[in-house]
């Protein structure tokens, strides 16, 4: 695991579960959202690299949690 300033950058093959209060829309980050007050809760050896969530997924959230209102690409 590697830290730059606001990034961590973990191996691929290692899935993580974080935990998060809110989202919200951050032009900041590359993905274009920022998870707010996030902590990393655990590793997950039971899951695979595979079976993780992705961005896409975490857009879906926050479409869901927006009421559908437009997301930034």
């Amino acid at each position: 695991m590697a830290r730059e300033d606001h990034i961590v950058h973990v191996r691929p093959e290692l899935v993580v579960e974080i935990a998060f209060n809110d989202l919200q829309a951050s032009p900041q980050y590359p993905g274009g959202l920022a998870l707010r007050f996030a902590r990393v809760k655990g590793y997950r050896p039971d899951k695979r690299p595979q079976e993780a969530d992705t961005i896409d997924m975490v857009r879906e959230i926050y479409r869901r949690a927006m009421g559908e209102q437009s997301m930034p690409d």
